[in-house]
């Protein structure tokens, strides 16, 4: 148990500098074009690259082919994982490659696509399709980036594929910064760093696979049963591990009939929100994917053995000698919710001065401080779901089974289509990130309610009503403390906000200890070593 809070603890901390990247990335976005219609355009041209980059490593790929790759490994046969690899690397690098031609060809019909909101011809749709011609290449390497991201997840390297989205986000910051000036429109300087971005995160995960033994090419064989069957799943995978995504997509085609901005409003938003699930959910459920798959594949190596224990494996735990899946999934559900719930809270304390202070400068108006900050509370408030959803997933998953995720994805997207609808005409923009949070709780729920394999959904539930008590107390800490600061300078402001954070996230886990909460416990014995 030690090992995996620790592994989900250091991905946490190599993704915390690849957020402050993005943050400083998102800002200098903000402050040089603001959010109007060039920004718009950026953002609606590459939000399909983004959406495949996230659904192919964190979601489809993953959790389709994690599961089987991981069960060789766990059976010692490097030989078939190798096929497994190469193999799909065939099939993935034909789909690539057509995408990339058909999606330069096409490039009007997938704006018109993306954008309804864009009339064919108008400035914002051409624009649009400039950068998504440009971006075309980099929807290649992000199969490549996928595929490799999951061999060594399942191999157990999760640091290098923790450290890739470092290398895009200093790319396209290094682009902003000294070329923007250099091209006509200044905005396909981003287009080409994402494209120059994807070339190098794919260079840095090559001699990671080749020293697992990955480019052996004698194991190649043009049909693998293992790859055959991990890509008949992917279609359901994509909605089941995916509909956060989907759910945002949807909310970004409906925000191009909008005014000039709500586009980047939302995104603005969106960024701020995968802050906490990148620092939390996603480590945890990264390692938690390919450790499940591995006990789960192992176990069915000793049919007369109790199915709670498993082997011992090198790559997880040295000390145990036994696993238990579902007490691993427990501990790994309550420590989410033990730190997203506070998270969640202290950015909607926090929300206008967040917004403020990391983009509100240069072309970044007020306005756009004041609809930012409202679509950033609306979307914040269902993040906790989408955090749950993510481990629920890759339990299910993990086990092979994609009927229930995918069924919960189906009603997250059907509510999110209805709801965008009924919300937008009364709320507008913010009513959009509304219906995304309302359609994560929806499709949360049923994940939660089916209680697979006897997992104590009370427990779950105490823990999270700990926590929420907790955080409410340190709301209004959070909040007197700014009041100090909010009429200062902007440097007074910024260090005022660091400060407010600060207290704040250490008062609740002071608080947390104080009264010696089981979750705060276990990470205090963890990290102290103690017995």
């Amino acid at each position: 148990m030690a090992h995996f809070i620790k592994k989900a603890a250091s991905i946490s901390s190599i993704s915390l500098i690849s957020r402050i990247l993005g943050m400083i990335r998102d800002a200098i976005i903000a402050f040089i074009f603001g959010a109007d219609t060039v920004s718009d355009a950026f953002f609606i041209a590459f939000r399909p690259f983004d959406l495949v980059r996230k659904m192919m490593s964190d979601g489809i790929l993953s959790s389709s082919f994690i599961p089987l790759f991981a069960e060789q490994f766990a059976q010692n046969k490097k030989e078939q994982a190798a096929a497994m690899f190469l193999n799909a690397l065939f099939f993935i690098s034909i789909a690539g490659a057509l995408m990339v031609g058909l999606g330069i060809y096409f490039a009007p019909f997938w704006v018109d696509l993306f954008a309804p909101g864009y009339g064919a011809g108008s400035y914002s749709h051409t624009l649009s399709c400039l950068l998504f011609r440009i971006m075309m290449p980099y929807m290649f390497i992000v199969f490549f980036v996928a595929l490799s991201m999951s061999v060594l997840h399942a191999s157990g390297n999760f640091h290098v594929p923790a450290a890739t989205p470092v290398l895009l986000n200093l790319c396209i910051i290094t682009a902003a910064v000294i070329f923007s000036n250099q091209f006509t429109p200044k905005i396909a300087v981003l287009a080409i760093g994402v494209t120059a971005g994807g070339i190098v995160q794919l260079a840095f995960q090559i001699p990671s696979l080749a020293k697992l033994g990955m480019f052996d090419f004698k194991t190649f064989v043009r049909v693998n049963p293992h790859v055959k069957k991990a890509f008949i799943t992917l279609g359901p995978s994509m909605i089941g591990a995916a509909a956060f995504q989907i759910n945002l997509l949807v909310a970004g085609l409906t925000a191009s009939k909008l005014d000039p901005g709500a586009v980047s409003y939302l995104n603005y938003a969106e960024r701020l929100v995968q802050f906490p699930l990148a620092l939390v959910a996603s480590p945890v459920a990264t390692v938690l994917l390919p450790m499940l798959s591995a006990m789960a594949g192992a176990r069915c190596l000793k049919p007369g053995q109790p199915s709670g224990g498993v082997p011992r494996f090198n790559f997880f735990d040295q000390t145990e000698e036994t696993q238990d899946l579902r007490l691993l999934f427990d501990a790994g559900i309550r420590m989410v919710f033990f730190l997203i719930i506070p998270a969640t809270v202290g950015i909607i304390a926090l929300n206008r001065p967040i917004v403020l202070l990391l983009f509100g400068r240069g072309a970044f108006d007020l306005t756009a401080v004041d609809q930012t900050g409202q679509c950033l509370v609306f979307m914040i408030l269902g993040v906790w779901a989408v955090a749950g959803t993510r481990l629920f997933v890759a339990f299910h998953y993990a086990l092979s089974n994609i009927r229930r995720p995918f069924m919960a994805g189906v009603v997250s997207i059907g509510c999110n289509v209805l709801l965008c609808r009924f919300f937008v005409e009364r709320m507008g923009v913010t009513g959009l990130s509304l219906s995304v949070s309302l359609s994560a709780v929806a499709g949360f729920i049923l994940l939660a309610a089916s209680r697979p394999f006897g997992i104590r959904g009370r427990g779950v539930l105490v823990c999270a009503c700990r926590a929420v008590f907790m955080s409410v107390i340190m709301f209004f800490l959070v909040r007197w403390i700014w009041g100090l600061w909010s009429d200062s300078s902007r440097i007074i402001q910024a260090a005022g906000l660091v400060i407010s954070i600060s207290i704040g996230a250490g008062g609740y886990l002071v608080g947390t200890r104080l009264t010696s909460n089981p979750e705060m416990v276990m990470l205090t014995r963890i990290f102290l070593k103690q017995k």
